[in-house]
């Protein structure tokens, strides 16, 4: 395309009536400056054959078609172009069907009798721009941004659907892990920036020795793992370890530098190794760890002397049903901050073990065991009980705050969930309205209907619903309007380092944009930097919580924060960032 010249978007409008299609097409005219060109099928068969050949750019899309009816159709166009923005163009005047409508896939519903040009214009516009933040935030959720490779989450997904076919067809599958020999010295030697381009380029290596089923990912740092779906025998993988090692026996080029370098890989099979993931990455990462203390470039098969870890797991079970029992769980509080006014507003309440042994444990250390076994029933429930005789109290010193607490999955799955938050409402004489209760957007949406119902009772109740780490799924937001949570908090991997120029920085505007149209507010995790902060300001949202103001502290600390006004400084006002 020449210098200079603006490329003209290819409408597909996707209407029986030729009066509505006469209509839309003068009212595009009218609009001389759009820079659209309006192609037309009458039916959806017709419609389909048009996506197929390519160029489209927006889907005007009537519900009401020859040979397809209602959000059906939505369906259909969605399922064979996911990736292209839908306006549904209709006659009926329906709230309830504009709200099913975006659920179903499409980005905007407009009625036919109320639109003119300009309008239909930003209409277009805003549906591409939309469906492009949601396409950035479903890229960012699965992809590793350095390197492009698929991350643990889409890893997990891709080792979730082979081992279900492995059982179904008795297949073997192997699970390897990989770790680079020696990239610390690269990374202090040549610096970091010469390490992220080996990073890619092992990447590319990687990808060259695998077959096209197979998955290599970047699970983080300088760990890679591949996923050998279908294996004839247990041989083959050992055969595909064998190929990556001789990979790395040629020098990797970085820029103007030959880098040589060798990698550890460890195996696991299905099933003699495991039967479901968990168990499968950890034999595998365990088989890893005994190739380096084996001097590294080599591969080690699982042994049954690896289980050790197993029996570590059962050991760190029985010390937190002891912790239980005696109480060494502890309540700390991090603050959340108001942008505007800069003042502390709410707390979110976090749970760390005061061992007697080890210190102070970070949930890291024992909340997936505890989710396993189903110890973060009560231990939620300890949770939730403190925190709101904590802010109780508070309240009563007179510092009115909120209180967030985070919910597990199975906690929510109780049969007495509701019930049992209600008590502790009426236990602490907290009122509801001061409570808000977090969920993680993946939990939210892998159980739509009844989480939904769930949450639906609870803000009946005054009980606020708030969505965190939002962006680490991949949700739209016309998913995530089901609910609707009140609150949106932007997971921490988008706002570190956030620049002007960041593509996470276009996924934080996307995501504060279209929150504030749906009437959600919106707090940033992970705030550390000065330059993340004015960056969140600028683009108005509305709070934030991270270490650049505190990170969780007992609540003897936070409220020192209260009784000495500890806050930033206002938006309006320049100075010291915190005061």
């Amino acid at each position: 395309m020449p210098a200079g010249k603006v490329k003209r978007m290819r409408v597909l409008l996707i209407e029986d009536n030729e009066d509505a299609v006469h209509l839309i097409r003068d009212a595009l005219t009218e609009a001389t400056a759009a820079r659209l060109d309006l192609d037309h099928a009458n039916c959806l068969a017709i419609g389909l054959e048009h996506l197929s050949r390519g160029g489209i750019d927006v889907v005007l899309l009537d519900l009401s078609l020859p040979d397809s009816q209602g959000l059906e159709t939505i369906h259909t166009v969605h399922a064979h172009r996911p990736e292209i923005p839908i306006v549904v163009l209709t006659g009926i005047e329906d709230d309830t069907l504009a709200v099913e409508a975006v659920q179903a896939g499409a980005q905007d519903y407009l009625v036919k009798g109320q639109i003119n040009g300009n309008l239909l214009v930003r209409a277009i516009r805003y549906a591409i721009e939309r469906k492009r933040a949601q396409e950035q935030i479903r890229d960012l959720a699965y992809h590793d941004e350095l390197t492009r490779l698929p991350n643990r989450r889409l890893f997990l997904d891709r080792l979730g659907l082979a081992l279900t076919q492995a059982r179904r067809k008795r297949q073997l599958l192997a699970v390897m892990m990989l770790d680079l020999d020696g990239f610390k010295i690269v990374n202090d030697r040549l610096g970091h920036a010469k390490g992220d381009l080996l990073l890619q380029r092992v990447g590319d290596r990687l990808k060259a020795c695998i077959r096209s089923g197979d998955t290599v990912a970047r699970l983080g740092g300088d760990e890679f793992t591949i996923l050998l779906p279908e294996l004839a025998q247990a041989d083959d993988a050992a055969r595909s370890a064998h190929k990556i090692l001789d990979a790395f026996t040629h020098p990797f080029m970085v820029e103007d530098q030959e880098l040589s370098i060798g990698t550890s890989v460890g195996i696991s099979l299905y099933p003699a190794d495991g039967t479901d993931a968990a168990t499968l990455l950890k034999n595998a990462d365990s088989a890893m760890y005994r190739a380096k203390k084996q001097g590294g470039n080599t591969y080690q098969l699982c042994t049954p002397a690896m289980k050790v870890r197993a029996s570590e797991r059962l050991t760190l079970e029985r010390n937190l049903r002891q912790a239980l029992d005696q109480h060494e769980f502890v309540v700390y509080y991090q603050p959340l901050v108001d942008l505007r006014s800069g003042k502390i507003f709410g707390a979110e309440a976090v749970v760390r073990w005061q061992h007697p042994e080890q210190g102070l444990v970070s949930p890291a250390g024992f909340i997936d065991v505890a989710i396993e076994t189903g110890l973060i029933v009560p231990l939620g429930l300890s949770v939730l009980r403190t925190a709101c005789t904590q802010v109780k109290a508070w309240h009563t010193r007179g510092y009115p705050l909120r209180v967030a607490v985070n919910l597990a999955a199975r906690q929510v799955r109780q049969e007495d969930f509701v019930t049992q938050v209600t008590k502790v409402m009426n236990e602490t004489r907290l009122a509801p309205e001061w409570l808000d209760v977090e969920i993680t957007e993946q939990m939210a949406m892998r159980n739509l209907g009844v989480n939904s119902a769930v949450f639906d009772t609870l803000s009946s109740l005054m009980v606020q619903v708030s969505m965190e780490d939002f962006g680490a799924g991949h949700s739209p937001l016309s998913e995530v309007k089901q609910y609707p949570p009140k609150t949106l908090k932007i997971d921490q991997a988008f706002v570190k380092g956030i620049g002007a120029k960041s593509r996470d920085a276009d996924v934080v505007r996307a995501v504060i944009d279209l929150a504030h149209s749906m009437d959600m507010k919106v707090i940033a995790e992970g705030v550390e930097t000065t330059e993340e902060l004015d960056f969140l300001r600028a683009h108005q949202c509305d709070a934030m919580q991270g270490y650049l103001f505190s990170p969780p502290v007992p609540p003897e600390v936070f409220e020192q924060f209260l009784v000495q006004g500890k806050c930033l400084a206002p938006a309006d006002q320049e100075g010291p960032a915190i005061r």
